[in-house]
């Protein structure tokens, strides 16, 4: 069985990338002792990364015709034209004579729109899309985008993959998949953190933030990174000083953030952008806290990290993921005087120990149980070339 991995997300993509390399790794992990598993990725610094990592890894570059190709695959006229004049995608065309039995998606993209011959495996990360009303980042356009993506590719998909229990309920239910093709893989933390090779300026700088908190997270509306500055707010004015550090990209949200920021005059607030997987190491292993009010989920990767940093975790009370009670405080997201309090008893180490533990019990089960999935999709991949 050969199967080609399209790693097509930037390195810098935030979660869908960790989870996409989790993905590579893990294959690659658990895979069967004759599989051929190969990631074809069309970005060096992906290429860097997996090398380090020991993943048989392979860059491909798509030509003019390909890059017209996919902008046009959205469109369902043009795939039938595609499909009667037999046109496939230079990748397609490599994996077939190269003989590969299978691709396989960490990330769903205008790719899986444009396969022809070669079965698939499909990911779907979340449905926070029908959220489009509420959030600048997704417009109807994008709303529409992606319903037309996942219609099509998921029902094509010989297996869809998806993390949480709730989202496959959804997805079965919303794009007519049946149960029995879906399989949960939980979230794991990322394997790329690591000590080594962390630049001196970076650490010379941020070693003198004592008592911080940290937010793993690119700026987006959804990440609800305002919650937390009013909880700043709320804590200047009780006279109590609260350092915070936001990693990840600006997309394009963050110019509200430096508008409440500068009327209210508050301080200690460090912007990092993007971190390197060693600066995300010492982020971690440093931090008082980690604080993580997403308004999306239903779940996500860095509280499973907070957990193997075995450090205090803020989160949501929707109890939709592994974070449960007992292994973190839970509150009201949306409340800056949650975020707050729950702030200062961590600041005051009244934050319960026994909430570290059973965080990182849970820890290895979510792993233990991921191990069981990947065992368990390579037993369907086999019986999809019988």
């Amino acid at each position: 069985m050969k199967i080609a991995v399209l790693l097509e997300t930037n390195y810098s993509g935030g979660g869908s990338f960790t989870h996409s390399v989790n993905t590579c790794y893990d294959l690659n992990r658990f895979k069967k002792n004759k599989d051929n598993i190969i990631v074809y990725t069309q970005f060096e610094h992906n290429y860097e990364i997996l090398k380090k990592l020991k993943i048989p890894t392979k860059l491909f570059a798509h030509s003019f015709i390909d890059k017209l190709i996919l902008k046009l695959s959205i469109f369902k006229i043009f795939r039938s034209i595609l499909s009667i004049l037999n046109i496939k995608l230079s990748i397609e065309n490599n994996l077939i004579k190269n003989q590969f039995n299978l691709i396989f998606f960490p990330v769903l993209s205008n790719t899986a729109l444009c396969i022809k011959n070669l079965k698939f495996v499909s990911t779907l990360l979340d449905l926070e899309h029908f959220k489009h009303s509420k959030f600048p980042e997704i417009t109807f356009e994008e709303f529409k985008y992606r319903e037309k993506l996942y219609f099509h590719s998921l029902n094509k998909s010989e297996i869809v993959i998806t993390s949480s229990e709730s989202i496959k309920k959804n997805l079965c239910k919303h794009y007519n998949i049946s149960k029995s093709k879906v399989l949960i893989i939980p979230y794991t933390p990322s394997n790329l953190f690591t000590e080594k090779a962390i630049n001196k300026q970076f650490i010379k700088k941020y070693k003198k933030i004592r008592n911080y908190f940290f937010y793993p997270a690119q700026i987006w509306g959804h990440k609800n990174h305002i919650v937390i500055l009013k909880a700043a707010k709320i804590l200047r004015e009780k006279n109590i000083k609260v350092n915070l550090i936001f990693s990840g990209r600006d997309r394009g949200y963050k110019k509200v953030l430096d508008k409440f920021i500068n009327k209210n005059n508050l301080k200690n607030i460090f912007f990092t952008g993007f971190l390197s997987s060693g600066e995300m190491h010492f982020i971690y292993k440093n931090c008082k806290g980690v604080v993580f009010p997403t308004l999306w989920g239903p779940n996500a990767i860095p509280p499973l990290e907070t957990w193997s940093y075995k450090k205090p975790l803020i989160y949501n009370n929707r109890f939709e993921d592994d974070v449960t009670s007992g292994t973190a405080l839970v509150g009201d997201i949306k409340n800056p005087y949650y975020i707050a309090n729950s702030i200062n008893k961590i600041l005051n180490n009244r934050y319960n120990k026994n909430f570290i533990i059973k965080g990182y019990n849970k820890l290895q089960i979510v792993k233990k149980n991921s191990k069981k999935s990947y065992i368990n999709l390579n037993r369907k991949i086999q019986s999809l070339v019988k």
